[in-house]
C-alpha cells in the first residue's frame, strides 16, 4: 500500500503533533476553522 487514506482512530497521535488543544466538544468560536488554518 503506497498511501492510506482513512479517517479512523487506530493510530495515536502525540501531543505535540496536534492542532487543536480544547476539551472534547465544539470547537470554539474564537479558533479558527479548517479553511483559515490553510486544511
Amino acid at each position: 500500500m503506497e498511501q492510506r487514506h482513512a479517517s479512523i482512530n487506530d493510530l495515536k497521535i502525540d501531543e505535540s503533533e496536534r492542532k487543536f488543544h480544547w476539551p472534547i466538544g465544539r470547537r470554539p468560536d474564537e479558533h479558527p476553522g479548517l479553511t483559515e488554518l490553510g486544511l
